[in-house]
């Protein structure tokens, strides 16, 4: 798989189904072994393993990499030779020093098909071995490292639904205004809930930055805020832009970055390197201008709904 299809992403949240710490890298990575399995561990009413190239999986593109694969365990019972388990997965290494995952999946197909003929899945340029090697980057501390995954299988139920992507949906923008943003602080500003397509939205903003912006950047996020109270749970794909306009003119092109998304869980999908502070708290830019007014925006372009096919 080549390297342009490999989403890498940091977050704070663990990953939700299994985590391997792994001590004494070195020894691992010298030895004559070319691979190793994890433990099994279950998700999804399967049987699952982690498996680990430690000096990358050359047929698949691993050279100066590391190699990581999510493998179905043969212990799973399957009723005839045709079985096939589709699946949404994320793979992780862990970031020791900012207390951070690396989040890497596959950006242009997100589900696979685990079978008998191709039961392992994953990366073979999950790292290069300079950035996991590199002290300062975390993922390797006195030879200990730590690998995760998330397993979300997709089980045919007997219901059926029709998922439609709606482009240029209905009240698809909503317009966030924080008076007095200059005397917030450091404190967390939270929209009311909106709604877009068929779930309910809310916008995030972070005065002093979230994560690797922390200090240096605004960070605006965007939520799923009904995710915890619809039952079964539903998850949601949006394309959308975070916005912070040009107050002074709307002639003046204000900041904007454009994001996609699959929310599958509660967790907020946060800008990157969206506006830096110095740019913000520039009034001639035009971002927060004398009355310390700062208006977020969030245009959804795409986004998808899911109805009972009756």
């Amino acid at each position: 798989m080549g390297d342009n299809a490999i989403s890498r992403e940091k977050r704070s949240l663990p990953p939700a189904d299994y985590s391997l710490k792994i001590e004494s890298f070195k020894l691992l990575s010298e030895s004559t072994v070319e691979s190793f399995e994890s433990g099994v561990f279950k998700s999804g009413g399967y049987n699952w393993k982690l498996v680990f190239y430690p000096n990358g999986k050359k047929n698949d593109g691993g050279k100066d990499h590391l190699s990581l694969y999510l493998k179905i365990d043969d212990s799973n019972p399957h009723s005839d030779g045709t079985w096939n388990v589709i699946v949404y997965y994320k793979l992780f290494v862990y970031d020791q020093l900012s207390n951070q995952y690396l989040v890497v999946q596959d950006a242009k197909a997100p589900m696979r098909g685990f079978d008998r003929r191709k039961g392992e899945w994953g990366f073979g340029k999950f790292l290069d071995l300079a950035t996991f090697n590199e002290p300062s980057n975390g993922y390797l501390v006195d030879e200990s490292c730590v690998f995760g995954a998330e397993v979300y299988v997709v089980k045919p139920t007997g219901s059926e639904e029709i998922l439609s992507l709606v482009t240029e949906p209905d009240d698809g923008t909503y317009r966030f205004t924080i008076p007095a943003f200059g005397s917030v602080g450091d404190t967390v500003q939270r929209s009311g809930e909106f709604t877009v397509g068929e779930r309910n939205w809310q916008l995030v903003v972070y005065p002093a930055g979230s994560g690797a912006d922390r200090g240096n950047y605004l960070t605006v996020s965007l939520k799923v805020a009904d995710y915890q109270n619809v039952t079964p749970k539903k998850p949601v794909y949006a394309e959308f832009k975070f916005k912070i306009p040009n107050q002074y003119s709307r002639n003046r092109a204000g900041v904007e970055q454009k994001v996609k998304y699959f929310f599958n869980s509660a967790a907020e999908k946060e800008s990157s390197k969206f506006l830096s502070r110095d740019d913000l708290y520039d009034t001639t830019k035009g971002y927060l201008p004398s009355n310390e007014t700062l208006v977020v925006e969030v245009q959804f372009l795409v986004v998808s709904v899911i109805k009972a096919n009756t």
